[in-house]
């Protein structure tokens, strides 16, 4: 079993606590997001978790308990953007807090278990093309050494985000436009010595020299696991285990899929224990 930690919420950040807690009972429980009187046991036990996958733009939090992670295998999905505040409103300091967390991280477990995730690409008035060539260049200097695969995608107008994207302006780019922004990025990751990859994108961008990647990837843990068929089209990622629950996470991202009530909502979900992920 692969433990998904989590799509849903950013436990790292905000749920590192809970989260060794479990790791110390040996189970979490998980609300089906579906149906909330259904609970699922799902076992930490080492002996029943191949592998954990982490999502988080912040590591900070978790890193004094790394230590506590040496019975599992388990690397990072670490998503660093260039956004501010009206796009992402609830982050910590990324010079101060977020980029050296990141950095400490690949120290502590090796670069190839931190995977920087430029992740999604947003493009506005403010965020345009040219925006995005000079952030990208910015972070690759700061995150050189300290990972090997940068994973991009597109922006997805997911229901439960359209409105805030449409809020802060949000354009639909055609493939040339896709193609000739990657183009540059390509370029400028393999001059940092860091694999460009993708997941989920269209064929031109794998034309281009962009690799194919799954964020779920069961090979990194030394096992074979089925697809997720749950997982939207052209997704390789394997089968898993989310644990966590929605509209729990304080990033603020307008582009967020896993939250969708109010903020209101959202931070009584995480001040209340009961209804934090898997409680």
């Amino acid at each position: 079993m692969i433990i998904s930690a989590s799509r849903r919420t950013d436990i790292p950040a905000f749920y590192a606590d809970w989260f060794t807690n479990r790791l110390n009972a040996g189970y979490c429980l998980v609300k089906n997001p579906f149906n909330h009187a259904q609970i699922r046991q799902v076992s930490l036990l080492p002996r029943d978790v191949d592998g954990i996958v982490f999502w988080t733009k912040n590591a900070a939090p978790i890193l004094p308990k790394i230590p506590q992670l040496d019975k599992f295998k388990f690397y990072f999905q670490y998503t660093i953007t260039p956004y501010h505040s009206d796009i992402e409103s609830g982050l910590a300091d990324k010079q101060k807090v977020i980029i050296p967390s990141f950095v400490k991280l690949a120290e502590n477990i090796g670069r190839e278990r931190v995977i920087w995730r430029y992740d999604p690409i947003i493009i506005t008035e403010r965020y345009n093309f040219q925006y995005h060539v000079g952030g990208f260049s910015r972070l690759c200097e700061l995150l050189a050494g300290s990972t090997q695969k940068c994973v991009i995608s597109f922006v997805v107008n997911y229901k439960s985000a359209a409105k805030n994207l449409s809020a802060v302006g949000s354009k639909t780019l055609d493939i040339s436009e896709k193609v000739k922004l990657v183009s540059e990025l390509l370029k400028i990751a393999k001059s940092h010595e860091i694999e460009l990859c993708a997941c989920c994108e269209i064929p031109e961008l794998y034309e281009l020299g962009v690799s194919e990647i799954s964020c779920v990837d069961a090979g990194l843990f030394g096992v074979q696991f089925p697809r997720d068929k749950h997982q939207r089209e052209g997704c390789n990622c394997v089968k898993s285990v989310d644990i966590g629950g929605y509209n729990s996470c304080l990033n603020g991202c307008k582009y967020c899929y896993a939250n969708h009530a109010g903020a209101e909502v959202i931070g009584r979900n995480y001040a209340n224990l009961e209804n934090r992920p898997g409680f």
